[in-house]
């Protein structure tokens, strides 16, 4: 069983990286926020010239070194110290998502890649909430009864869901605005996985064109 699990991370990992790659730097540094298992940053961590460091609440790593742990809050990390922040099907599960967008704000360049979840209509909800629970709290204790994370609470009991009109006001709140978005549809479910390039609203404009162009520009 732990085999298996451990293959369908990788697998995971793996494909969520062919969407990902194309907003990241040839070299540099990127905060892992809400890295969890550690597979998305132990595939990243094959780029050379990429440094990845994790951030999260708990430490629920399978692989690798495990992450700095914060207070859900204040990331201990330096003002523009990353090129990129990410944040992974992260932002249903703290108090304050809000101050978490900030946060990532401020420890990257102006660059923050999100990849969330969200819904149309009560049909979509429903889906929604059957999968934070399958990926959230079922993920975490399955683990935890098979001792491949430390005995500890769970901290992934989703506490809201999202539309994606609500994250863009999120976004806009947080001072972030949508340079791309791509979503990627679970027909006949009303349930989107969206992926947003998100750049401060006045990024540096050198730095910026150091990256390649984005997938799908929103107007």
């Amino acid at each position: 069983m732990k085999s298996l699990l451990s293959w369908i991370m990788r697998h995971r990992a793996r494909r969520l990286t062919r969407r990902l790659a194309v907003h990241f730097p040839s070299s540099g540094r990127i905060a892992d926020i809400g890295s969890g298992t550690g597979h998305n940053a132990q595939i990243w961590r094959q780029q050379p010239g990429l440094t990845v460091d994790e951030f999260d609440v708990a430490d629920l790593h399978w692989v690798g070194d495990g992450p700095t742990l914060f207070d859900g809050s204040v990331i201990p990390a330096p003002e523009a110290g990353y090129d990129v922040a990410t944040l992974l099907f992260v932002l249903q599960y703290p108090a304050d998502p809000l101050s978490l967008l900030r946060e990532a704000k401020r420890i990257s360049k102006g660059r923050v890649i999100v990849l969330q979840s969200t819904y149309e209509g009560t049909w979509g909800r429903f889906w929604l909430r059957l999968r934070g629970f399958v990926w959230g709290s079922l993920a975490f204790r399955l683990a935890r009864w098979m001792r491949v994370i430390p005995p500890q609470d769970c901290p992934l009991d989703t506490r809201r869901i999202f539309s994606h009109p609500e994250l863009r006001t999120l976004f806009a709140q947080a001072g972030l605005t949508i340079h791309s978005w791509e979503p990627q549809e679970w027909h006949g479910l009303n349930v989107s996985r969206d992926l947003y390039r998100l750049e401060a609203i006045s990024p540096d404009l050198t730095y910026r064109s150091s990256f390649p162009p984005a997938m799908k520009s929103v107007g």
